[in-house]
Parts: structure tokens; sequence; C-alpha cells
């Protein structure tokens, strides 16, 4: 059965809040507003229920398909008001440590509130940014405003740059670093990108990235220098980053859940357009294991600077099986236009339709490859299913909120065991946000203290002329303390 037929002891629908908040193998996304879905079909009762608990209402669109509504309640109005331990315990840190092992995500509301005052002004500047970066010579424009942040130690090179996705990638800047003292390695070569997240004429959601070497390839390499070096350049370009990067609280929480020091690099700041957001996928990659894999991605934090969005986070072994308590309701006969649409159409992505579907979520094995397949393979048209597929999973306990100051950890060991993710834009409002992967930090010493001065001494530099300018009158204030 779903989750909206889940019988109580007042009837089908009596309850039916408290039953779904209260559902046994509910993921309660700890520290995360409790979300539900809704339609306007519901009982009075239920509609009635949601309404007496809940902060905001969410209308998902993206692509041009609706995806249903969400309600973000208040745990402190909630018929079921799961304890808590605060953040800093014992029992706060062995919470998270369980979360990032079962690489399910970590929601941290508000971790970064206290920064976002400090880059006011990059964050009300954004806005700005996002409009050149739809125009093809925007990011050129926006790199050469800023050269003189980052030279002499990175420079822009004349290289005519090939787009590595022709029909997304908008623009592509080279760059040349030197390293720092003490590193035996020569120049190196950097590069961010401007991107459509999609191709649908009405998505207007655009990131910027920073990589190095031969993207797709050089990515997930185990070149420690490359990837602090592509730090580097996003901290001078893109200072906001530090909402993460210095943000002692949660630099300290994953350090503590990794087990050694971090590196935030390989930034991204993205710009979520209403109607607009990313498909479901993950952020790992098929890193050389040739040793024990200590050197791959640990995972992505994510933190909302401005505006909203609505997610589904999963770990791949929830994701899995959600997929199969799913796949038993519409073989019990539930939703048959869902099974119709995609098992029996002339599109359907499996051979053999529902037979071999079922066939394939069977196979454990087989399940974890299809998802770590870009999009999902063809799993992707039931996964990003809306309204159906994405009620289901925000009813299962895997929807989140996310707004300015909070912070998502998306855990990751590898394809197969990882967090699956899908975004939405939740307002009218383009919604800004930075996004880090983090590696472990075993650079050689003098390599790492070299370039710690050197940030240093640009942030030095920084608050310096910070503190003799006015300030900004259109400076974007910090939202209340929720």
């Amino acid at each position: 059965m779903t989750r909206r037929d889940i019988p109580t002891e007042e009837g089908p629908h009596g309850d039916l809040l408290r039953a779904i908040l209260a559902a046994p193998d509910r993921d309660p996304m700890p520290f995360a507003h409790p979300v539900v879905s809704w339609t306007d079909r519901d009982e009075d009762a239920y509609l009635e229920a949601i309404e007496a608990c809940a902060l905001a209402s969410i209308r998902l669109e993206r692509r041009g398909r609706e995806h249903g509504d969400w309600a973000e309640l208040d745990p402190a109005r909630c018929p079921i008001r799961p304890g808590l331990p605060a953040r800093g315990t014992r029992a706060f840190q062995t919470l998270c440590a369980e979360r990032w092992h079962a690489a399910r995500p970590i929601v941290l509301r508000d971790i970064a509130g206290e920064l976002l005052d400090a880059f006011a002004d990059e964050i009300a500047e954004a806005g700005g940014t996002h409009e050149s970066l739809c125009e093809r010579g925007g990011l050129a424009a926006w790199f050469a405003e800023r050269a003189g942040l980052v030279a002499p130690d990175f420079e822009a090179r004349a290289d005519r740059v090939k787009l590595a996705d022709p029909e997304r990638d908008i623009e592509r800047v080279a760059l040349q670093a030197s390293p720092p003292p003490g590193a035996s390695a020569a120049a190196r070569n950097l590069w961010c990108k401007s991107a459509w997240l999609s191709t649908h004429p009405e998505d207007r959601s655009v990131r910027l990235r920073f990589g190095h070497g031969k993207e797709g390839v050089d990515d997930g390499d185990r070149h420690i220098l490359d990837h602090r070096l592509v730090a580097e350049l996003a901290a001078r370009l893109l200072p906001e980053t530090a909402v993460a990067t210095a943000n002692p609280a949660l630099v300290q929480l994953v350090e503590k859940l990794s087990g050694e020091p971090v590196l935030f690099t390989q930034a991204l700041a993205y710009w979520n357009a209403p109607g607009g957001g990313a498909l479901f996928h993950h952020d790992a990659f098929a890193e050389d294991a040739a040793d024990d894999g200590s050197f791959r991605q640990l995972g992505v934090c994510y933190v909302q600077l401005s505006g909203a969005t609505a997610w589904l986070a999963i770990s791949t072994e929830d994701l899995m099986a959600r997929i199969r308590e799913f796949a038993e309701a519409l073989e019990d006969g539930q939703l048959p236009w869902v099974r119709a649409q995609i098992f029996e159409s002339k599109a359907c992505p499996f051979p053999g339709g529902w037979k071999r579907f079922t066939a394939l979520i069977g196979d454990s094995d087989a399940l974890r490859r299809e998802l770590a397949r870009p999009g999902c393979g063809s799993l992707g048209p039931l996964v990003d299913r809306g309204p159906e597929f994405t009620a289901f999973l925000a009813d299962a306990g895997h929807g989140a909120v996310l707004r300015p100051g909070d912070a998502i950890l998306l855990p990751n060991s590898g394809l197969e065991k990882t967090c699956m993710h899908s975004v939405f834009c939740a307002g009218d409002e383009v919604a800004y946000s930075i996004s880090l992967a983090m590696r472990p930090d075993r650079e050689a010493p003098q390599v790492r203290a070299a370039l710690d001065a050197r940030r240093r001494e640009r942030f030095e530099e920084k608050r310096a002329v910070r503190a003799a300018a006015p300030r900004s009158p259109t400076a974007r204030k910090r939202s209340p303390k929720r």
C-alpha cells in the first residue's frame, strides 16, 4: 500500500498525519522540518491537521512537470515530536555518525546563519551574477572584473576552450595556476565554467563550476594539490564559500565524522530558478582504488545562501527499498496510470516492460549499479516521476526544505553507496547556494602551510578594504533565526 492508505484507529483518514509521521520505517530526517505531501483531493481531517502545524506550503514544479504540493511542518506543533539531541552533544555526534556511515543526508539548520551577514554584499550581488552568466561572454566579463583577486597566482589563458557539454555549457575560462613554494609540480591547468542545469526552454537555473585537468576524467583524481588550488581559486572568486570552509561548527563536525582534516574543494555556485532544479543524481566518482581508496571524495556540503530549495535526499540502500515498496503498491493495483504510462507505453525504458523491471529490482547488485548510472539509468522515469513518486518519498521522510543559513551534508562511500538527491526551487525567487566536495586533506605540510598563508594574506587585505568602505544599502539581511 502507499503511505496515503495507512490505516488508523479513527479510520483511513481520521488521523492520517499522525500515522504518516509515526510510521516505523519513515526516515525522520533529524534536524530538518518534517515534510509531507498533500492534494486538494485529500480528506478534510488530513488537511486540517496539516494546517494546524504548517509553516509553509510549497508547490513543486521542475522542467515543465508538476511534482505536487508539500507542507513544511513546525516540529513544535506536530502531533509527533521526536526528541532530538542538541547540536554539539555526544548524542548529536552519534546520530550524525550513524547517518554519515550509512550515506544518509544530514541537515544542519541555520548552521551558517551567523556568517551570512559577513557576506551580505556578495550574496546580494549574486542576483546580477546570475543574469550575466545566462549570456555568452558573461563568465569572461565576470572573471575579468575579478582578475585582481587572483593575480598573479592564477591567470587566464588565451587557449580556445572546447565545451564538454555543448547542449548545456554556456562558457568556459581556462586558467594557469602557479603552485606554492615547496610544491614539486609544475604550473597546473584549472578552469571555471557556466552551464545551464537543463535544456528546458523555461528553466533559467545556472551553475558556476570550478575544476582542473580534463573535465569528466580528472574530476575524481587523487592529486590533492590540484584540488587545493581549485579550492583556493574558488575562495578568492566566491568569498562566500567561507560560510562553509570558515565555519567552525560545520568544519569540526565534518572532521569528526571523517576522522581527519577535510579539504572543501570543487566548488559550485547554484542559482536554482523557479521551475528548475536537478533531477535525481549522486556526486560520487569511479575513483582510482589502487590503494585503500582513502583519497576518495567523502561527500558534498551544500549551503543555502538566499531563497529556498526543496530536496529529496536518500541513501542508495533506502532508495532501493522505496522503489521496491512502490513497486508492490503498483503490483497491488494502486496508481494504475503510473504503471501504464511507464511500463506499458512505447517509450518504456525496460525491454520486456514490467517483467524486466521486477527482475531488475529483485537483483540488489544490479539495482545498485543501475542507480549509480547517470540519471539513474533506466530507473530515471520512475524516480523522477511526479507527483506520485515524489509524494511517496516525501511521506516516507526523505523530503527537506533548506532556507538561508541551512546546510545539508550528502555523505558518499562510492558509486554504489552514496546519497542520492533531487532538488527543486521552493519559491518565486531564484535561490542561490554553494556546494563543495569534501576530501581528506593530506597534502605535504609545507605546501598546505604556504597555501594557507597565501589565503590568509588575501583575506586580511579584503577585510581591511571592507572595513574602510561604507556598507552597501542593498546588502541582503539574514533571515531571523528560526
